[in-house]
């Protein structure tokens, strides 16, 4: 877990992603787009090993599974291995389903990808990037988030402002209050590990409903039921039903999902500065 994350931010994370409710949230989540996979496929030359770091419930593992001969699908979490291995419903014996954290992981042969969606922010960046760079692999790092949240801006900023306050009060240390500016730095640090070699944002329409729109939002840390209670939940919903339905048509959100791809040689050291 990230070296500028708080020991209670790492904690909480921890024990959140270990919920049964939070691992079947995930299904809610936006997909990447199909046409990231393909450029993603184009720039790695080798098809022996991959792995996807930090896996969830295995969304990157089991696309990777078909174009690849083995895949470790990677996550501390016995609860999102297990909502993967259910969704893949054994399509992919070619997935290892390995439940460790990526600090703790050893494999001394090699591998020609390391995937990692937004899990790449929580690892202990210098332990786990000497043993990327150490397995001659590829680093991609995938983002995929709407182009625009379906709310005016000021709207969407005050409800992320007001919730995290709420949320920094019932869990005091844990949370931070909200700044675009500190969590856009915050996304960029593992960055200085990398020597990139490629940066490109592809964009698709994705269709979901409210209900799954808000669902998707409890499968982060920030949001979890667990740790906002049922009372607290259900006021959190009804909030965000009311900020959001009103760009719905039917009920149905129709949203332009942006999905970012980096990819570059994963480095020893950070660069300096």
């Amino acid at each position: 877990m990230g070296l500028h994350r708080t020991q209670a931010e790492r904690a909480m994370a921890g024990a959140t992603f270990e919920e049964v409710d939070v691992a079947r949230s995930y299904a809610a989540r936006a997909p990447y787009a199909p046409a990231l996979y393909g450029r993603l496929l184009e720039v790695i030359p080798g098809r022996r090993r991959a792995l996807d770091l930090g896996c969830g419930p295995g969304k990157i593992a089991r696309v990777l599974a078909d174009p690849f001969a083995e895949v470790v699908a990677l996550d501390p979490s016995a609860a999102m291995l297990e909502a993967g291995q259910a969704a893949d419903q054994g399509r992919h014996p070619n997935i290892a389903w390995v439940q460790a954290t990526a600090e703790d992981y050893a494999d001394e042969g090699r591998f020609d990808l390391v995937a990692a969606g937004a899990s790449i922010h929580w690892p202990d960046h210098a332990v786990v990037f000497p043993k990327m760079a150490a397995w001659g692999a590829t680093l991609a790092v995938m983002v995929a988030e709407p182009v625009r949240q379906p709310a005016e801006p000021e709207a969407w900023a005050g409800f992320l402002t007001r919730w995290l306050a709420i949320m920094a009060e019932r869990t005091p240390g844990a949370r931070k209050a909200y700044n675009p500016a500190g969590f856009a730095a915050e996304g960029l640090r593992h960055e200085a590990w990398m020597d990139i070699a490629g940066r490109e944002r592809f964009t698709h329409r994705f269709e979901q409903s409210v209900e799954d729109f808000i669902d998707a939002q409890h499968s982060r840390a920030t949001w979890s039921r667990t740790a906002m209670g049922p009372e607290l939940s259900a006021r959190f919903d009804e909030d965000l039903d009311a900020l959001v339905r009103p760009a719905a048509l039917d009920g149905r959100l129709v949203l332009q999902i942006a999905s970012d791809l980096v990819w570059g040689a994963p480095r020893s050291a950070p660069r300096a500065g």
